[in-house]
């Protein structure tokens, strides 16, 4: 990502605008045949996508909640899978396949043996699990316009969902109140207490325009273990 204003920090890009053959391959990125023989579970869940979908207990261990992307898709998708969460948020469901989330849809849903709520669960519990265990990853400490931010990526693509496990926000940023914004879903960053909020929706435009899977997302305000929603000065948001 390129950003006039200060250097480049690393983000995985994906290529989920291109049609692949497969409905349910529209919806992965990065996903390439050297990857693909570093990790044949990836590829044996490819496989079983093909004759047919995924079970289950396919992909149980698997599940992650994922925050939608703002730009509709040049295609026609299935209707997804989707749940409100506190802070209030919207989340999505994507099946981890490494370099690449499979999104869950309404029609896979329901030949599961789990309702909304229990996927909702799982989800947030491999999140939870994820997190705890999370240690490549990459926390990039700079100032942007005179401002002091702290940005996390996973490496994993979860990194923006991280605002639905307070306890991962802490180890990650401290306990120290704060602003956050999730321009991507593999960035999180966070903003001193008390930041202007027309530098904070700057900045996560700025992230945005060069993502074509942006989120626009609120800020988000961290606070005596809590998070909360604080809208960004801004037209239209997505949650």
């Amino acid at each position: 990502m390129v950003h006039r204003h200060h250097r480049q920090m690393s983000k995985r890009r994906s290529s989920r605008d291109k049609p692949r053959k497969h409905g349910t391959h529209r919806h992965l990125a990065g996903v390439n045949d050297a990857f693909l023989r570093r990790n044949p579970h990836v590829r044996t869940l490819l496989s079983r996508i093909d004759q047919g979908g995924l079970t289950w207990e396919d992909v149980a261990a698997d599940i992650l909640p994922v925050f939608e992307r703002a730009r509709p898709f040049t295609y026609e998708v299935e209707p997804p899978a989707h749940a409100i969460v506190p802070p209030g948020v919207t989340i999505g469901f994507g099946v981890d396949l490494g370099l690449a989330f499979a999104r869950v849809g309404v029609a896979q849903l329901e030949g599961w043996p789990v309702d909304l709520a229990g996927l909702t669960e799982r989800a947030l519990r491999n999140l939870r699990l994820r997190a705890r265990q999370a240690h490549d990853y990459d926390i990039v400490r700079e100032p942007i316009g005179g401002v002091p931010t702290i940005a996390f990526q996973s490496r994993d693509g979860w990194a923006s969902t991280a605002l639905l496990v307070p306890e991962a926000i802490e180890r990650l940023f401290g306990p120290e109140p704060a602003l956050l914004i999730a321009p991507s879903r593999d960035l999180l960053v966070r903003l001193p207490d008390g930041v202007d909020l027309g530098f904070a929706t700057w900045l996560a435009e700025e992230f945005e325009a060069d993502d074509p899977n942006a989120l626009r997302l609120e800020g988000f305000e961290w606070r005596d273990d809590t998070i909360s929603c604080r809208p960004l000065l801004r037209d239209a948001i997505a949650v």
